[in-house]
């Protein structure tokens, strides 16, 4: 997996490539917590790039949303094909995590 980084205010988008599995939710995992060291809290993961998700990058992401919540920030998902939308219904996750269409929906969910 590989992903690209901006910032827009304080918001941390990560516009992920390829899989997000067991193999890869380490490098993620890693670049998160270089954000917590820097009291950075507020993420949108772009998963438009995203092609397939298992259960160690689902967990990564429930995890991650509820450290952030506890932090006073926050986890936003943009961009999800349909495949991981039905599979994100199928887990329930999509009533836990704000998920968005696009990724300016997605930043200004932050501003409310």
């Amino acid at each position: 997996m590989e992903y690209t980084e901006s910032k827009t205010n304080d918001i941390i988008v990560l516009k992920l490539f390829g899989n997000l599995d067991m193999l890869n939710a380490g490098i993620l995992k890693e670049r998160i917590r270089e954000s917590f060291a820097q009291n950075e809290f507020k993420f949108i993961f772009d998963l438009e790039g995203v092609n397939f998700i298992d259960s160690s990058g689902f967990g990564l992401i429930m995890s991650l949303n509820d450290k952030l919540a506890e932090s006073g920030g926050g986890l936003r998902i943009a961009n999800v094909s349909k495949t991981i939308q039905q599979i994100f219904r199928i887990s329930k996750i999509s009533s836990v995590i704000l998920i968005f269409e696009s990724l300016d929906e997605a930043l200004s969910s932050f501003k409310k």
